[in-house]
């Protein structure tokens, strides 16, 4: 489906979705009400759950894009909108959407998140000493959000972010995504590591370059596509490393390369997760319970990054083949727990 024109998505789609979610928060006591009548008969507690989740996302996404239409006047109609105080301003929004939605859906799902063993990692992100690649894990719905939330509030960095053309119909990331330096890719079409390179080139020391290597959430089905797409690209190497790992998909590497070859002087960090929720349908199961997500970060400088490029896929997928042993180890360890 191709994405409508950017007049059609102003005047037609965001007016659309906002009034929509506008009409969600509104009735929200209704809404509330046939939930807990319904609760006894569809999923205990799960329905006003998920409800104070949806009604929380709504009115924080109406407000944050109200801002964005304030920030567009403020900035001369969009004359000014790359100035450093509207950039700080757009940064500001983001953030206080990003953190109001994580603190609402882990309150309300009751999830307890922990950062281990990630002390090096950490205080290289929060000392902004020069910019970094983060490269992580993706294996769950809400994963960018845990990642972003990572960067952007805890942190105090401002990241660059690669977005699926077609979430240019969500008003805020169409809005955000713009005027903020990401870059929306059709991976039907385009150059994605020419855009990814562009928008790594003026990253500043307080900047984050958030890159999912995988290129969409871990499924068995991509799994076995990356394996297959190796053998027959004649990569038997990586083709064999893919087959090792049980809990990632093979890393592509093309996006990750070019953007250290655009910001060599870049620390990497990767980023590895147990514990979110893939699909729907994982999700209403783990509501009941409390839960809790485990993240880990590892950092590498730029001295120790390889400068070849066949050097760089080696190590890359080294790293990704640490990603999964570890994912291993932690899923091996709840099991434990469990039993």
């Amino acid at each position: 489906m191709r994405v409508p024109p950017t007049i059609v998505r102003r005047v037609l789609v965001a007016p659309v979705v906002l009034l929509v979610e506008a009409a969600v928060v509104i009735v929200s006591p209704l809404l509330g009400l046939v939930a807990a009548l319904l609760s006894p008969l569809v999923g205990g507690r799960r329905l006003l759950r998920l409800l104070a989740i949806a009604v929380g996302y709504s009115a924080r996404h109406v407000a944050c894009t109200i801002a964005c239409f304030g920030l567009w006047v403020a900035s001369g109609f969009g004359r000014h909108a790359d100035s450093a105080r509207i950039q700080r301003a757009h940064y500001a929004v983001l953030r206080w959407f990003v953190g109001g939605v994580y603190r609402s859906m882990v309150r309300r799902a009751r999830v307890d998140v922990t950062v281990t063993d990630s002390e090096t990692a950490e205080e290289v992100l929060s000392a902004g000493r020069r910019p970094v690649v983060v490269l992580s894990r993706h294996a769950g719905e809400g994963d960018s959000l845990l990642v972003l939330h990572q960067l952007l509030c805890r942190h105090g960095r401002r990241p660059r972010i690669v977005l699926h053309e077609a979430l240019r119909l969500d008003p805020l990331i169409d809005v955000l995504g713009a005027r903020l330096p990401n870059r929306f890719v059709d991976p039907r079409g385009g150059d994605t590591e020419v855009e990814i390179a562009a928008m790594t080139a003026d990253v500043g020391d307080d900047g984050a370059v958030l890159i999912f290597p995988e290129g969409g959430n871990f499924s068995r089905a991509r799994r076995l596509r990356g394996i297959e797409r190796l053998e027959q690209a004649g990569h038997d190497e990586e083709a064999t490393w893919a087959r090792e790992m049980e809990h990632v998909s093979a890393p592509r590497p093309g996006g990750a390369l070019a953007a250290l070859d655009a910001a060599p002087h870049a620390d990497v960090v990767f980023v590895g997760h147990v514990g979110v929720p893939i699909g729907f349908k994982d999700l209403w199961r783990r509501l009941p319970a409390k839960q809790t997500v485990e993240l880990k970060l590892w950092v590498v400088g730029p001295e120790d990054v390889p400068a070849d490029r066949d050097e760089r896929i080696d190590w890359l997928f080294g790293w990704w083949r640490t990603l999964d042993g570890w994912v291993g180890e932690r899923h091996g360890a709840a099991a434990g727990r469990r039993g």
